[in-house]
């Protein structure tokens, strides 16, 4: 008789399929096991090929094979895929309002939604929050998913509101007449309410 000697097969772990950001690192692998040699191909962009789990900085897409060694020559592989992610903030154009009013805010691009200042916000941490800056502002949100990081800027600009001037209480005889508001400003449309007995509802005074 004779006896074969049959050794276990090492495991070979890659990890699962990653997506990177922009100047962002990875890590690859699992932690090791005793004995075992590691050996990554191709070596592009990691801190250290040789062992199992080395740290990714990279810079296109790639596949990484993982070749593992045990001490007894038993080889095993594993392949992990690495792919660029794609995040852009995108948010409404820039929005004129008057003083004491309020516009709602809009971006989208991500999962989560950071705004700054968050002076005049409802709730900055969503993507639609409701805005009434006293002064004009420049809002910034920040947009992320996961580890991708992006962001944009809307301008709200406040235009001061205008003041109405319907002059001081009258008190006159019937079927007589007197003068109602003020001498008309430029720019300023004007509308009564309501319109009988005015000889022009539109008129300033």
């Amino acid at each position: 008789t004779t006896e074969a000697v049959v050794y276990p097969d090492p495991i070979a772990q890659a990890g699962a399929d990653k997506t990177f950001c922009p100047n962002s690192t990875l890590q690859l692998g699992a932690p090791p096991e005793p004995g075992n040699t590691y050996q990554w191909q191709p070596t592009t962009d990691l801190d250290n090929p040789a062992i199992a789990n080395p740290t990714l900085t990279p810079k296109a897409a790639s596949q990484y094979i993982l070749t593992v060694t045990s001490p007894t020559g038993c080889i095993a592989h594993d392949t992990v895929v690495v792919s660029p992610g794609a995040i852009k903030a995108l948010v409404t154009s820039d929005t004129t309002i008057c003083s004491g009013t309020a516009v709602q805010l809009v971006a989208s691009g991500g999962a989560q939604y950071k705004w700054t200042p968050n002076t005049g916000l409802n709730n900055d941490a969503i993507e639609n929050p409701i805005a009434a800056p006293g002064i004009t502002t420049t809002y910034t949100v920040v947009v992320s998913s996961g580890t991708c990081i992006d962001s944009a800027k809307v301008i709200i600009t406040v235009l001061p509101s205008p003041t109405a001037n319907a002059g001081q209480d009258r008190t006159i005889c019937l079927g007589t007449s007197t003068d109602i508001g003020e001498l008309a400003r430029t720019g300023m449309t004007y509308s009564w309410q309501p319109v009988a007995g005015l000889t022009n509802p539109t008129a300033s005074n």
